[in-house]
C-alpha cells in the first residue's frame, strides 16, 4: 500500500489568511514531517509538559484549491506551544497597512528572532529581507522575550534585543517598502522598560560607533567605511575621501598594516554634553581576541567623536594603533 499523502488543510501547523486587494489567499505552516515531543522539564524557551513541533516547515499558499506558492524554511525551525515561536501569526505593518506572516524562533532567554513573510497580489509568498544603510542584509530582527514589536509614529516597527555582556538594548527601526524592510534608524540605550524612548541623538550616535567598531573588528571593512566620515583624520595626518571603495581599502590597510587595533568594543560611554562643534564625544574600552581587556601603556579607553550627518552619524576617529617599534625607524 503506498503510503498516504498528508492533508495540509488538516494537519497544518498554523493558518492564517492573507488578503491582497480583492484576493483573499490562504497560508499554511505545514511539515509533512512533523514530529511532536513533549518537554519534560522547563527552560525559556518552553515550559515543561509543552508540545514541541518539528520537522521540514513549510509555507503554503492557497487560492481555489490549488496551492499557488511554496516556501521551505529553515530545516532547524521548530515551534513550541505557549511561546512567541508557537508557530506562524500576522503582523499588521502600520505603515503599509498590510498584514505580513510573521516566525518567530527562540533565540535566547532574553531574545526572540522574527522573520516576515509576504505575498504579491497573486499570492506568490517571498521572505522579506532586512536591509541595513551600510550594505549589511538580515534574514530576521532580533526582540525582547516576549516578542512585542513596537513602532514609531512613522510606522516604522521597532526591534529591541538586550545584549548581557554590555547592558544595553540594541534597537532598530524598519519601514517596510512592500518588498524590503529599510532601516528607518538604531540606537542602543539603557532604557529596558520603554526601550523606543532612549531613542536620541547620542544613543544613535553610540550605536554608529558600536556599529563601526564591530565590523571593522569582523573585517567588514566595506560595511565600516559607510560610519567612517571622509573628513575623519587618518595615521598620516590626512584625510579620506568619500569614495565608499578607498574608504574601504584605507580601512583594511589600516586595520592589517599600519598597526590599527581592530578589536572588538568593550564598552562605549558618551562624554556629557558636545565640543564647540557639536561633535559628541565617547570612551570606548576594547577587549582582545582572548576576551582581555586591550591597553595600551596605561590607556585602557579611547576617546572617539561621532558627528550628525544629513546621512546619518559618522565616526570622525579611528581605533588606537600600536606604536612603531622605536628599534627599527
Amino acid at each position: 500500500m503506498p503510503a498516504e499523502v498528508p492533508d495540509f488543510r488538516k494537519q497544518s501547523h498554523s493558518h492564517i489568511r492573507l488578503e491582497r486587494g480583492d484576493h483573499t489567499f490562504d497560508v499554511y505552516l505545514f511539515a509533512p514531517d512533523e514530529n511532536v515531543d513533549v518537554l519534560t522539564s522547563s527552560f525559556c524557551g518552553g515550559d515543561e509538559g509543552a508540545k514541541q513541533f518539528s520537522g521540514h516547515f513549510q509555507l503554503l499558499s492557497v487560492a481555489d484549491n490549488a496551492v499557488v506558492s511554496k516556501l521551505d524554511l529553515d530545516p532547524d525551525e521548530n515551534f513550541v506551544e505557549k511561546k512567541p515561536h508557537d508557530g506562524a501569526r500576522l503582523i499588521r505593518d502600520p505603515k503599509s497597512g498590510q498584514d505580513l506572516v510573521a516566525i518567530y524562533q527562540y533565540g535566547s532567554c532574553s531574545s526572540e528572532s522574527v522573520q516576515f513573510y509576504s505575498a504579491d497580489p497573486t499570492g506568490h509568498l517571498f521572505p522579506i529581507p532586512f536591509l541595513d544603510r551600510d550594505g549589511r542584509t538580515w534574514k530576521h530582527m532580533l526582540t525582547g522575550s516576549t516578542g512585542a514589536i513596537p513602532h514609531l509614529a512613522s510606522g516604522a516597527l521597532v526591534f529591541c534585543s538586550y545584549d548581557n555582556v554590555i547592558g544595553y538594548n540594541f534597537c532598530g527601526a524598519y519601514s517596510f517598502d512592500g518588498a524590503n524592510f529599510l532601516e528607518a534608524a538604531k540606537w542602543t540605550t539603557k532604557e529596558l522598560e520603554t526601550p523606543v524612548k532612549g531613542l536620541d541623538d547620542t544613543s544613535q550616535a553610540a550605536r554608529a560607533l558600536f556599529d563601526f567598531l564591530s565590523v571593522l573588528s569582523m573585517k567588514g571593512y566595506s560595511a565600516a567605511a559607510y560610519y567612517m566620515d571622509p573628513s575623519a583624520a587618518t595615521a598620516d595626518k590626512g584625510s579620506t575621501t568619500a569614495n565608499p571603495q578607498q574608504k574601504a581599502a584605507y580601512l583594511e590597510n589600516y586595520c592589517t598594516e599600519m598597526r590599527g587595533q581592530c578589536l572588538m568594543p568593550g564598552e562605549i560611554w558618551s562624554k556629557p554634553g558636545a565640543d564647540a562643534q557639536g561633535k559628541l564625544l565617547f570612551h570606548v574600552s576594547f577587549q582582545t581576541s582572548d576576551f582581555e581587556p586591550f591597553k595600551i601603556g596605561v590607556l585602557s579607553s579611547f576617546d572617539f567623536r561621532v558627528v550628525k550627518t544629513p546621512d546619518g552619524f559618522k565616526v570622525l576617529d579611528l581605533p588606537p594603533r600600536i606604536p612603531a617599534d622605536k628599534s627599527k625607524q
